[in-house]
């Protein structure tokens, strides 16, 4: 029961990584900031890295992505998008922080399934690894919270 459990933990955090990385590429691809695209851009493709290390450490366990979690993951990023925002043909002036706190959320789902797995210590799992991709979220976290920052700076200043 416990594998399963582990199984479907992974899963669910695969389903995750999936629409982040969807939301990542979105506001690489939107995002009026050109520095703030970069970043988020370097982010995204960090992003897919961890999911296919995810992946591979699911291969570990003895289990694989469930497209029955990633699919409608995905599908609610982009329902995201809908939003009402008083505004029908342009984006809100609120959408790139919105968007960079929706991202710095993913990241913190992302630190803590990392820390998790390090807490369920399943030998299967390298500790290595899991403590590293959980520094880069980490990171990628503060990375994160500067852009939004930034972002907030920008809406004051208008």
């Amino acid at each position: 029961m416990a594998t399963e459990m582990l199984h479907t933990y992974m899963q669910d955090h695969h389903a995750g990584a999936a629409a982040g990385v969807d939301l990542f590429r979105r506001v690489a691809e939107s995002h009026d900031d050109a520095h703030i695209r970069e970043v988020v851009s370097r982010l995204g493709d960090q992003t897919e890295e961890d999911k296919r290390s995810l992946e591979d450490l699911m291969t570990l366990v003895g289990t694989s992505p469930s497209t029955l979690k990633d699919l409608p993951a995905r599908a609610a990023e982009k329902v995201g998008q809908l939003k009402p925002n008083q505004r029908l043909a342009e984006r809100s002036p609120l959408s790139d922080l919105l968007e960079l706190e929706a991202l710095t959320l993913a990241v913190t789902g992302k630190e803590l399934g990392w820390k998790s797995l390090i807490d369920i210590a399943d030998p299967r799992l390298p500790r290595a690894t899991l403590e590293e991709l959980a520094t880069r979220a980490r990171e990628q976290g503060e990375q994160l919270e500067k852009l939004r920052l930034h972002c907030t700076d920008a809406l004051h200043q208008d």
